[in-house]
């Protein structure tokens, strides 16, 4: 204690009081901690004042006033986010969603007939994803639908092929006999495995399929390698329950299609796991990308990806102007196929393998290249398949 009259050291100059460490705010378990939001030792300085009674009133005014202010600004805000449209998912929002249903179904305007491809022979994969059919007994698909890093590999009983445009509704099923995976996707089936082009499966099925003819398929390189910037047209059962309805079931389970162009073709993609055929049954990816009506969303623009997400695309150019039914691909689509005209004729140049999952405007679509990978489908196929 310090007496009357007693003189005392001043504190050494730049010194504060104790300053008071407040704990650290903890992560969820699980979660990693990003290497920019580490311990920092962070310091929170709590400075003390004397405040009069008269004050203290008009602080507790002026707080009253500045809660009430910003209650009113956050119900603005949530009553203009109540009317802001939905994004974008996958398709152009100022084309009605059941459009895509209508061309994914082949109902009128969008008829065989007129020169649309047969998008019957798009199927629904249990509930997981899609394929098409190629021969009477064989179902193309991507290979992560049937071996996944995350879910594993399920056995051919597990599995249903849905035939029609409703999968919860179909027309007819199929029972699986045997799945075939690339043996360039099995050795290594991550997301790190997606970029080599050999995301790609067959499944065999029990017993024919009846009523759907198989779709004509690009059994080499020569028949597609030509056709950039040329129209396409890619279909599948994509998962859109958070955003549409369709009134029956428990999802929504249409198969859609969309329309697009042909921006990049890579072939010969030598993946770097050794695995058996290594050096024949090598890949490809058929990209293109979700361009906007404002026409600002032209991600494969120029020379590489003009986002720099993806260093794989290949060089090439892209026009800006979408089309009249442009979309991309979603969960759900992967496996489905994309149809090219050749030669007059609509033929499955790739199956839907990879992207973002947002399907906004700008995001890239990648699609197995088929022909790339047409040698190792026959080596499985056969001769059950035209053009082995």
């Amino acid at each position: 204690m310090v007496q009357p009259g007693e003189w005392t050291s001043p504190q050494p100059q730049g010194q504060v009081p104790p300053q008071q460490h407040l704990p650290q705010q903890q992560m969820m378990p699980g979660v990693p901690l990003h290497p920019a939001y580490s311990a920092q030792n962070l310091v929170y300085v709590q400075t003390q004042q004397r405040v009069g009674r008269g004050n203290k009133f008009w602080l507790f005014v002026a707080g009253g006033i500045g809660a009430f202010f910003i209650v009113i600004i956050l119900a603005l805000v949530l009553i203009i986010w109540a009317f802001l449209p939905p994004p974008e998912f996958g398709y152009r929002l100022d084309v009605p969603s059941s459009t895509y249903e209508d061309l994914g179904s082949n109902r009128e305007p969008y008829l065989i007939t007129d020169g649309y491809p047969d998008f019957s022979t798009t199927v629904a994969i249990s509930n997981f994803g899609s394929g098409v059919i190629i021969g009477d007994r064989w179902i193309l698909t991507a290979g992560h639908v049937v071996l996944d890093e995350e879910f594993g590999e399920e056995q051919p009983g597990n599995w249903v092929i849905s035939v029609g445009s409703d999968y919860e509704n179909p027309l007819s099923t199929y029972d699986v006999k045997e799945i075939h995976i690339h043996p360039g996707w099995r050795v290594d089936h991550s997301n790190d495995g997606l970029e080599y082009g050999v995301d790609i499966a067959l499944i065999e099925l029990t017993s024919p399929v009846q009523g759907v003819s198989p779709a004509n398929w690009a059994y080499s390189t020569e028949m597609d390698s030509t056709m950039l910037d040329s129209l396409i047209y890619s279909s599948g059962f994509g998962d859109y329950s958070a955003r549409l309805s369709d009134g029956s079931g428990d999802y929504y389970s249409q198969r859609r299609a969309w329309a697009n162009t042909l921006d990049r073709l890579t072939d010969d993609v030598d993946p770097p796991t050794d695995y058996a055929g290594d050096d024949v049954w090598q890949g490809g990816l058929v990209i293109y990308d979700f361009d906007s009506p404002d026409r600002g969303h032209n991600s494969l623009d120029e020379g590489e990806n003009v986002g720099g997400y993806y260093s794989y695309v290949g060089i090439g150019d892209s026009d800006s102007e979408p089309l009249a039914l442009e979309g991309t691909s979603v969960p759900g689509d992967s496996g489905g196929p994309t149809y090219l005209m050749v030669d007059g004729q609509w033929i499955v140049v790739s199956v839907t393998s990879h992207g973002s999952t947002d399907g906004y405007y700008g995001d890239i679509a990648f699609n197995t290249r088929v022909s790339s990978n047409a040698e190792w489908i026959c080596s499985v196929a056969g001769d059950d398949l035209i053009g082995c």
